[in-house]
């Protein structure tokens, strides 16, 4: 398994699984459509900026990229992060999940992965995570299986159907 690595002024590192399976593609109007059917009703979601996405495997998701996702993430907690007012809380690490995908695509030739970062309510608890009734961030990926919820502070996933938080979903931000 090869990976890419960014490295940030930070002295962070971020890695990408290569070898993502490419070649299944959605339009933006697909997309756009997955959301209708699988998001509650009022759900505001930002503009797409591309004309088509890549689906992402499913099998590829669970046996490169969120072992790859939990060895990240491992890692940033061994840096220390500052969590309270900082990049390094839920929507940080949502971004990262979301980076990695996008790196993955860009070592593939691939197009832009069909992944948005969620803003929910988190009322029940998930991945790891306790109930805590704030805003929380979580990754949207659409797989061959359908769209997924990842829990990127832990790796966890789940489909968007039972995704225990799913009807406090407020906002999906594919930028």
């Amino acid at each position: 398994m090869g990976l890419a690595a960014v490295t940030s002024r930070a002295d962070l590192e971020v890695y990408a699984p290569s070898g993502m399976p490419t070649g299944k593609t959605v339009t933006a109007e697909q997309l756009w459509q997955e959301f209708d059917r699988s998001l509650p009703p009022n759900v505001w979601v930002s503009p797409l900026e591309n004309s088509k996405y890549e689906v992402i495997s499913a099998k590829w998701m669970r046996r490169t990229f969120l072992p790859a996702l939990k060895v990240q993430m491992k890692a940033m907690w061994e840096k220390r992060l500052p969590q309270e007012d900082s990049a390094a809380n839920c929507n940080g690490f949502a971004l990262v999940c979301r980076l990695m995908l996008n790196l993955s695509a860009m070592d593939a030739h691939a197009s832009a992965p069909a992944t948005a970062t969620v803003i929910v309510r988190q009322e029940k608890a998930f991945g790891g995570l306790y109930a805590s009734m704030e805003d929380h961030c979580v990754a949207y990926v659409l797989t061959d299986e359908g769209p997924w919820i990842i829990e990127a502070q832990s790796g966890a996933y789940t489909k968007i159907d039972e995704y225990p938080n799913r009807g406090t979903i407020k906002l999906v931000s594919v930028h």
